[in-house]
Formats: structure tokens, C-alpha cells, sequence
């Protein structure tokens, strides 16, 4: 377990409400985004969870890309942010290793308790894809040290 930063300039994102198993939707989403030869995906697809009720939570999506986008308002469910960053938080390498991920953030906070460290009740889970398989980087931010610009 290591203490880690996180952070990625221009991002195209979306948000929806869903069970915690159904993660892989919205990755799918993204892959399939249309991009041009002007913008081009340039970092791991990731997403953020938030628990709110009985498994059931807000997911947001993102696609590190080059540059900045515009949207026109209304028109879709995307949106472009100019940065994501996390300066501290708890990072599990290849997590798929673990049997789920309730599995794996439990150790985490285990982890940071013997440790007495203060996390957040949400986690971030970089996709990593290697020869059509994902490792998974799962990420748990320290309380006062995580931001979205």
C-alpha cells in the first residue's frame, strides 16, 4: 500500500446512479465515445464511486483526452473538465486481484486505521488496459487532500 497523488489535465465526463456491481457500464460508454484526429484519448479511462444507500451509488466517469472541448449546452450528457487531482490517497495496485471490490477497499481502510489515517467514504479506479485485459489501480483519497477543479 502506498500513499499517492493523482492527476490528470483535460477531462471528458459524465455521472449516473447505479449499483456498485454494474461499474463496467459506464467504461463501456466512454470507450465508445467519438473522438476526432484532433482530440485523442491520452491517459487510462477512470471512474469515482461515492456510496450513498444499500450498494447503490454515483458513479463519474472520465476520459483523460489532449485538449480542452466544448459542449453546447443541453445537447448531451458529457461534460469537459479541465482537471481532476487527488493529492493524497491510498493506492492498491492491481486490485482485480482481490476478490471484488468491497474486498479490496475494506483493505484499504484497514490499512489506513492500523495507520491511523483518515480516508474518504468514496474510492477512484484507474483502468489500465494491457493486451485487452485491465489492471486495476484502485485509489482511496485522504480526507482534507482530495479536489475536482
Amino acid at each position: 500500500m502506498d500513499i499517492r497523488s493523482l492527476h490528470f489535465d483535460h477531462l471528458i465526463t459524465f455521472q449516473v446512479r447505479d449499483k456498485k456491481e454494474n461499474w463496467l457500464e459506464g467504461i463501456k460508454i466512454l470507450e465508445d465515445f467519438p473522438l476526432n484526429h484532433e482530440v485523442y484519448q491520452n491517459g487510462p479511462v477512470f471512474f469515482s464511486y461515492e456510496e450513498e444507500k444499500d450498494n447503490e451509488g454515483l458513479f463519474t466517469y472520465y476520459l483523460p483526452i489532449n485538449d480542452a472541448v466544448e459542449f453546447e449546452e443541453g445537447i448531451t450528457d458529457f461534460e469537459y473538465i479541465h482537471q481532476f487531482s487527488i493529492e493524497k490517497a491510498l493506492l492498491m495496485r492491481q486490485a482485480q486481484e482481490e476478490a471484488d471490490f468491497s474486498t479490496a477497499i475494506q483493505k484499504i481502510k484497514s490499512y489506513a486505521a492500523t495507520e491511523n489515517l483518515s480516508v474518504e467514504n468514496s474510492f477512484i479506479c484507474v483502468l489500465l488496459d494491457v493486451y485487452g485485459e485491465y489492471l486495476i489501480d484502485l485509489y482511496v483519497p485522504l480526507k482534507e487532500w482530495s479536489e475536482v477543479k
